[in-house]
């Protein structure tokens, strides 16, 4: 695809003076991370303040200035999913935090996440770290260590709050207010490699999202599959970082027009995005898309293969959701082992604030 081919011909004129310099400590047990653990019961708003407020205990003023913003600031809405080598990110990263802080950061991602959003987070990193060998990774900081947590607001039971979490590959919005997760939106889980192997450890990276999408194509008759054509593979995801806002027009074949046993599998292919967050806000999340399911159209172009070009769009009145397999690699060392771009928006709420559509 010819979007791939510019974008390796950007990335070999990437400047290393664009890169984020950050002083990266080496931590050679970082991958993989922790697995997940709940220290303060289920995750939840109230699980997330608490492992919020023990990680931030642990920096001085100045430190906490570097990487706490004011609610509307405007590098909440500043992220990015392109490597660091390419754009520079705000808050601080993985690379500067202490074995402690480190340990404490993923008890607050484990405490604010969902167990498949962390699980996603576990796989994006050891997909870094599998490319952090590749030839290029020195000149785009392929590296674990590159992925920077940043908070919104101050933590609260009684005030809102957000916090973000990504790098290359990941960015993750979380708001909450009244000690409950309102909002994910927006947030992007992708990978590149998708299947691949790092220290012994076999991965799976994004598969289970690409193969319940394709679970809905299957079951269609072929009068459906016709009305569900997604056409052209687009160059990437339409909704992606820096698009806020954008709502792109309605394709494909409208879940009314589906069975109940094909509005299941539909469904079952949202809950993989809306299941990144805690259980206390994805189970209020499924009941409203399943109130507004006959106004949810689902497209498709593509099959199930690794590494093929294929594009999903789910849009309703208050969900898109993208998946995006690219076709092609950048790293040289992930030739043939997936590439994906993946997107969930609630156009009418973004980072924690309402919008009207």
């Amino acid at each position: 695809m010819k979007v791939f081919l510019a974008l390796a011909t950007a990335l070999t004129l990437v400047s290393s003076a664009l890169a984020h310099q950050v002083p990266v400590h080496s931590h050679s047990q970082l991958i993989p991370i922790p697995d997940y653990t709940l220290p303060y019961g289920e995750a939840s708003g109230a699980a997330a303040l608490q492992a919020a407020n023990k990680f931030l205990a642990t920096f001085d003023d100045k430190t906490k200035a570097s990487f706490m913003f004011g609610l509307q600031a405007e590098e909440r809405s500043n992220w990015s999913n392109l490597p660091a080598g390419i754009v520079n990110r705000s808050g601080i990263s993985v690379g500067e935090l202490s074995e402690n802080q480190r340990r404490l950061l993923f008890e607050f991602l484990s405490s604010s996440l969902g167990e498949g959003g962390y699980q996603s987070v576990m796989e994006v990193m050891a997909a870094e770290a599998f490319l952090s060998t590749d030839q290029r990774a020195a000149r785009l900081q392929w590296d674990p260590e590159n992925y920077w947590v940043s908070f919104f607001g101050i933590p609260s039971a009684d005030a809102p709050w957000g916090w973000q979490f990504g790098g290359h590959h990941l960015g993750l919005n979380l708001s909450i207010e009244g000690n409950k997760i309102e909002t994910m939106s927006p947030s992007f889980v992708g990978t590149e490699p998708a299947i691949f192997v790092l220290n012994g450890v076999d991965y799976e990276a994004v598969l289970d999202m690409h193969r319940a999408g394709h679970a809905v194509y299957e079951a269609l008759d072929e009068k459906q599959k016709t009305k569900a054509d997604a056409g052209r593979v687009p160059e990437d995801v339409l909704t992606g970082p820096g698009k806020d806002g954008v709502i792109p027009p309605i394709i494909g074949l409208s879940a009314s027009d589906m069975t109940a046993d094909q509005q299941a599998l539909l469904l079952a292919a949202i809950y993989e995005w809306v299941s990144i967050q805690p259980d206390e806000n994805a189970a209020l999340r499924m009941a409203e898309i399943t109130e507004e399911l006959d106004h949810i159209t689902y497209a498709w172009t593509g099959n199930d293969t690794v590494n093929t070009p294929t594009y999903m769009r789910v849009q309703g009145p208050t969900l898109i959701i993208e998946l995006l397999s690219t076709g092609g690699n950048v790293g040289q060392n992930a030739i043939g082992q997936g590439h994906y771009h993946t997107m969930y928006r609630n156009p009418t709420m973004e980072y924690g604030q309402p919008n009207a559509q």
